[in-house]
């Protein structure tokens, strides 16, 4: 990882595959000048760095579980030191086995709760000091329909959007006064190859979010439907 660079600013992707990840690191590396992607296996990130470098993007690889939550604090830590200052973070990442209520063992639940709920939240406090030294930024999650709608068939997933949504509201109220706009993207449908919902088009709602004015009216979920 270099750190001799001369962009501006930075963001951090966490859960970067080859699909939505990977459009909102293209997104905001494309705008911002840098990016760290953070997934559990490097492998798989290091094709997506390289062609994220091929584009002039300043890019990192970093590897951390979402479930593991001091190794994620201190991935997006050793993120925030070596790039350009930190303007946003996307908590891409999400637990997601199929599962009906009755048939869903209770610790199962548990676990992709932590993934879903407490790991964004981890995620958050350990960026939001260094969004706050650097005047502000964003902290955006990915949301889905099902926090909406719950699906049977994915109970755990729709528990833990729901509760997800929920604590976006809380945590937009306690990083307001700091200058960090938090907001929850609510995707009402399934990523598409073309059209609304293809994966560069829904990152371009999370950039159109995160540079918003600070005086717009920026309510803390954005439902792309």
């Amino acid at each position: 990882m270099s750190t001799a660079h001369s962009t501006k600013h930075s963001a951090i992707v966490v859960g970067t595959g080859p699909g939505l990840g990977f459009a909102l690191a293209r997104q905001f590396g494309r705008e911002l000048g840098e990016v760290a992607l953070i997934a559990r296996s490097a492998d798989r990130l290091a094709p997506l760095v390289r062609e994220l470098q091929e584009l002039g993007i300043t890019a990192h690889a970093l590897t951390a579980d979402a479930a593991d939550l001091d190794g994620l604090r201190g991935t997006i830590e050793q993120a925030v030191a070596v790039m350009s200052p930190l303007k946003a973070l996307i908590y891409n990442a999400a637990a997601i086995q199929p599962a009906r209520p009755m048939a869903l063992d209770p610790k199962t639940l548990a676990a992709e709760l932590v993934v879903d709920v407490a790991a964004p939240l981890a995620a958050a406090q350990a960026a939001a000091p260094a969004l706050e030294a650097n005047g502000g930024g964003s902290v955006l999650f990915t949301g889905g329909g099902f926090a909406l709608y719950p699906y049977p068939e994915m109970a755990a997933l729709s528990a833990g959007k729901a509760a997800l949504r929920n604590l976006t509201a809380t945590l937009a109220q306690d990083l307001a006064p700091k200058k960090i706009d938090v907001a929850i993207v609510t995707i009402c449908g399934y990523l598409a190859e073309e059209g609304r919902f293809a994966p560069d088009t829904v990152a371009q709602a999370y950039w159109d979010r995160h540079a918003a004015p600070a005086d717009a009216e920026r309510p803390f979920e954005l439902t792309y439907a």
